[in-house]
């Protein structure tokens, strides 16, 4: 296995720039051309909140879940008997 030691271990960074964020290069891009503005970003949508439902809605479910759910367990108990 061969290691290679790319930095000096002598001289480490100071802890401040370990930790904080990249230093910012104003120059960087002096000589590039500016880019366009991103196309085709939409907006996020604000979220609609949904009414709560009420009790006699809930029954109402419970009703046609079991409802449904009842039926296909008879018709197999009867297929297989």
């Amino acid at each position: 296995m061969k290691i290679e030691i790319i930095l000096d271990p002598s001289k480490p960074q100071p802890l401040a720039a370990r930790v904080g964020p990249p230093p910012a290069n104003g120059n960087a891009n002096a000589g590039a051309k500016s880019q366009p503005a991103a196309k085709g970003k939409k907006t996020p949508k604000p979220r609609v909140k949904q009414t709560p439902k009420t009790a006699a809605d809930l029954d109402a479910e419970m009703e046609d879940y079991t409802a449904s759910s009842a039926a296909p367990a008879a018709s197999s108990a009867a297929a297989s008997a």
